[in-house]
Parts: C-alpha cells; structure tokens; sequence
C-alpha cells in the first residue's frame, strides 16, 4: 500500500524544486490527470487539490482511492478507502516544533483485524534520519520491532538501511517532478521503509540488492514529465501526463 500512498511514485509529489535551472513561471503548474496502460487496459486516475495541497487521487473504478487532510500547510492524514467508501487504511503524520517529521502511524486491516505500525524519527547532525520501527495493534505500538537508516544526496531520499526490510538505493533524473508544487509531500517523502524523489524523478530502485525498478520519461516544454515507461516489480505500463 505504500507505493500507493505516492502513485506519484514515478508521478512523485513535492513541495518545490530546488534546481537552479527551474523557471519560476512554472510554479503553478499541477498534475491533474494520468493516464495508466498496463496488461489489464487502461486506468485514469485524477488528482484534486485546494489551492495547491492535494485533496484526493482517485482512478475511475476507485481502487485508488486515496484523501489527504492538512493542517495548516502539513499534512496530517491520508485514507485509503474502498469503493464503497469505507476506510481500509489510515496515515498519521505528527511534526515536532521545527515543522519536520516527527512520527508516522500506519493502522489498516490485515485478516479481519486492525493492525498498526509506528515510525519515530531522529534528525542526526549529518543529514541522515534515524527511525525506530514499532508494531502492534491498532491502539498501541509498543513492540519495538526494528531499526531504519534515511541517507539523503542533494535533497532526494537516496537510500534506506532497515532491519526489518529490504535497503533501498535511489537514482534520480534532474527535471521537474510531475507535481512539484503540490504543499507537504516533501516532508513524507520516506515514510514506511521506502522513498520517493521530492525535487526530481526517480529513475531506479534497488531493492535488496537488485534492481527492483526502472523509469523512462519524456518531457514536456517545461521539463515536466509527459509520458513514463515504468517497470516495477515485474508490472509493465505507460503514463500519460496532464497538468
């Protein structure tokens, strides 16, 4: 569910881009609608927003079905509902008072029971995140169950250490990402034992040693994504691109 938490995941969310080369008249530019081809046809996934924080992505059978809810300019929930609307997961995001993250609660339903997974983040002197990873029900999480590493280059999640899953490294493109104006993704950006890009694109992930995904983009004028080809985790398909 993670990946879906970011669909974006080559369609990757972000608060600003931080390249010198980035036009500012591109500042209002957000991702309305992609278009998925796979094997099982294609799937239009659309994207609302107040101003510029994200409200809901929703593909047109509502299997992607996901709702953020900010306060102030952070975001503080995220649903994963099922078509009929029900909740099937929650994210909870708390900050400290320097407006970074301070915890991640993951509770969704696994077996007919509700089951969570807890997140507590330290921000180190070198620029590097350290995570304990608890489990437990939906009500506590007291069993600590792991440890984590968050490595960062030029700003992008470039690679997670954990006891409990598999490493990540990360490679990124040096064009805008598909919704870098969107407010708050940024700061969630390597929640759940994975990452995703925050000024740029992902172009691969290794995962446990190998390659576990690849991405190819074409770009628009503005150098936003237009088309992507993405290989993940044995799933093929193409993107579409509106903004």
């Amino acid at each position: 569910m993670k990946k879906l938490l970011l669909l974006f995941g080559a369609l990757t969310l972000t608060l600003t881009s931080c390249s010198s080369d980035d036009d500012s008249s591109s500042d209002s530019v957000l991702l309305k609608k992609v278009i998925l081809t796979g094997e099982g046809g294609k799937t239009t996934v659309n994207y609302t927003y107040d101003g510029n924080k994200i409200v809901s992505v929703i593909d047109d059978a509502k299997e992607i079905n996901m709702h953020y809810t900010y306060t102030g300019d952070v975001i503080t929930k995220l649903e994963f509902r099922l078509p009929d609307g029900s909740v099937e997961q929650t994210n909870t995001f708390t900050y400290g008072a320097d407006g970074k993250l301070a915890t991640f609660l993951r509770v969704e339903l696994d077996d007919d029971q509700l089951r969570g997974h807890k997140e507590v983040y330290t921000y180190n002197a070198n620029g590097t995140i350290s995570v304990i990873l608890y489990s437990g029900d939906d009500k506590t999480q007291t069993d600590e169950s792991g440890t984590a590493t968050i490595k960062f280059l030029d700003g992008e999640v470039s690679e997670i250490t954990s006891t409990n899953s598999p490493n990540h490294k990360y490679v990124y493109d040096s064009k805008n990402n598909a919704a870098k104006n969107v407010l708050g993704l940024d700061k969630i950006a390597f929640v759940d034992g994975e990452g995703v890009g925050v000024f740029h694109n992902e172009i691969s992930d290794t995962s446990g040693g190998e390659v576990s995904s690849t991405y190819s983009y074409t770009y628009n004028a503005d150098g936003y994504p237009q088309t992507s080809v993405d290989n993940t985790e044995g799933l093929h398909f193409t993107s579409e691109y509106f903004y």
